[in-house]
């Protein structure tokens, strides 16, 4: 069940205290229009509880109100500004997966793979992480030991307070490894360090691994138990995902290799309770909640998690008005805007189950990068309970609670992915693994899309590389998959890479991280640009 973290996020509190270089007015106002100052808002035991609530809805949301409103990023489409939507570009709309009909706002930048430092999703991604960031640093600071025993905060809430304190260590890790992963170089600033006017120093990868590393590592243990009633929160199942991944990146990020630390973690993933969902559609609709599968969600609701990024963006973007979403799928909205590439279309046997695509009056090349119907849409998903978009008919389908804005939670990370990791961590030659265990999980997968099992022989790394796309198109991996197979900047042409419709193999390499945008280097002088940039 849905619970909590969608429920309790309509709030405000001086929460914005201390988080820019020229605020000193510790005092908001919230929705409800009293005035509530810092000192007040702390004495209160519900804060401790709300403050997370935020933290964790900075991953789905853009403000305080839904669908917009009391936002915590300056932005004009606060659809844009908030995590995933900006998130899922730049990890998406840069590779092979996905092409958009738009072009404003740096959009045909990403599909062309020639950004720039102004690119207006590399800014809105870079300052949402960096402002979550920001959150988690002021909640640290406000339950230190010394900061609680001055309030006379209650002993049982103090024990409640710490588990809280290692979800946002967890969150706060978690950021940082997305922004080395996209960025490399980045402001680092922790609860210790200054505020007000306080220019915090650039670190790049070298130390951030290290430090991400340890964070994640103190928080093993601590963490809330995966439960319903913990749904959306932060686990030891999350954070040995992130270690497994930042592991099977290790090449890339820091020149060396981690594959058997990616499979201690994975090995330890393996051991829980988590399960391939029965059918593969079922992970993208409205209950998805109910998915034995997902290790992380990012938490939507139709009525109390509202917005115009998120899953809303990712199925109204999808769409077309021929589509007729409304009646088909749950939501009545089609902005006619993403849609698949063929190179992701053309990967799939007759019957995989996966190939989610609407084909009816569209074309499978997308030649034309500004029409919608070149190139099929995406129905992965949907806002239907037990989705099943291509075997369900209309009449029998039941749907989200709003037609407006779906209950789909996104599927951050799932088991499938991590039996793709451990193949790969195999492949690679970590040990801890073997390649029949590695073949059975890549067996189950396909199994369950109703795709032919492979043999032994055909688990090679060009084969995992195909079958990530296959399994996990649209799930925001698909660009640093490419860059740890060194396929991102060379060795492969995907239709529109470099901004020609038959793509180019080889561009520069520097565009495998992002630029710092511009507006942070004249806001601080001890950032330095990437280079190339």
């Amino acid at each position: 069940m849905k619970i909590l973290y969608k429920i309790t996020i309509l709030f405000a509190i001086a929460l914005t205290m201390n988080l820019s270089s020229c605020t000193d007015d510790l005092n908001t106002v919230p929705p409800g229009g009293k005035e509530t100052t810092a000192e007040e808002a702390w004495d209160d035991p519900e804060t401790y509880n709300k403050f997370v609530a935020k933290i964790y809805a900075c991953f789905a949301l853009s403000g305080n109100q839904g669908p917009s409103g009391y936002d915590d990023i300056v932005g004009d489409d606060q659809g844009e500004a908030t995590f995933l939507r900006s998130y899922w570009n730049l990890q998406e709309l840069t590779t092979d997966e996905a092409v958009c009909a738009w072009s404003d706002d740096g959009l045909n930048g990403l599909t062309f793979c020639n950004w720039t430092s102004s690119n207006r999703f590399c800014e809105l991604t870079y300052n949402r992480m960096l402002v979550t960031i920001a959150f988690c640093n002021e909640f640290l600071r406000e339950t230190e030991e010394e900061a609680l025993n001055e309030r006379n905060v209650a002993e049982a809430l103090k024990a409640e307070i710490q588990e809280y304190r290692t979800e946002v260590k967890a969150i706060r890790a978690i950021k940082y490894y997305l922004l080395m992963d996209l960025f490399a170089n980045v402001p680092f600033l922790n609860q210790e360090d200054g505020v007000g006017a306080y220019m915090p120093e650039q670190k790049g990868r070298d130390f951030l691994f290290p430090w991400i590393e340890d964070e994640l590592l103190a928080c093993e243990n601590n963490l809330p138990e995966r439960s319903d009633a913990n749904y959306g929160k932060v686990t030891n199942g999350v954070i040995w995902m992130v270690l497994a991944k930042m592991y099977l990146n290790a090449e890339v990020y820091i020149a060396e290799s981690k594959y058997t630390e990616s499979l201690t973690y994975l090995n330890k993933l393996m051991g829980e309770d988590y399960e391939l969902d029965t059918q593969y559609s079922y992970m993208f609709g409205a209950d998805n909640d109910l998915s034995p599968e997902i290790i992380f969600p990012i938490v939507f609701d139709g009525k109390k998690a509202t917005t115009y990024g998120g899953t809303t963006y990712l199925m109204a973007a999808s769409w077309g008005s021929d589509m007729e979403p409304g009646s088909n799928f749950g939501l009545g909205q089609s902005w006619s805007g993403l849609r698949a590439k063929e190179t992701l279309t053309t990967l799939f046997e007759e019957n995989d189950s996966r190939a989610l695509f609407w084909t009816d009056k569209r074309t499978q090349e997308t030649s034309v990068l500004n029409d919608f119907n070149y190139g099929y849409s995406v129905i992965k998903y949907t806002n239907i309970i037990q989705s099943d978009p291509l075997n369900v008919p209309v009449e029998n389908r039941e749907f989200g609670s709003d037609n407006q804005f779906p209950d789909t939670d996104f599927p951050m990370y799932r088991l499938a992915d991590a039996y793709l990791m451990y193949a790969e961590a195999v492949l690679r030659g970590g040990t801890g693994g073997d390649r029949s265990t590695a073949l059975g999980y890549i067996n189950e997968i396909r199994s369950r899309a109703n795709a032919s099992t492979i043999a032994d022989s055909d688990l090679t790394l060009d084969f995992i590389l195909q079958e990530r796309s296959r399994e996990l198109y649209w799930e925001g991996h698909r660009r640093t998959d490419l860059i740890r197979f060194n396929q991102f900047t060379a060795n492969y042409a995907w239709p529109w890479k470099n901004g020609v419709y038959s793509g180019t193999a080889n561009i520069n390499n520097i565009y495998k991280i992002f630029p710092i945008p511009a507006a942070e280097l004249v806001a601080n002088t001890n950032v330095k640009q990437n280079p190339g940039y």
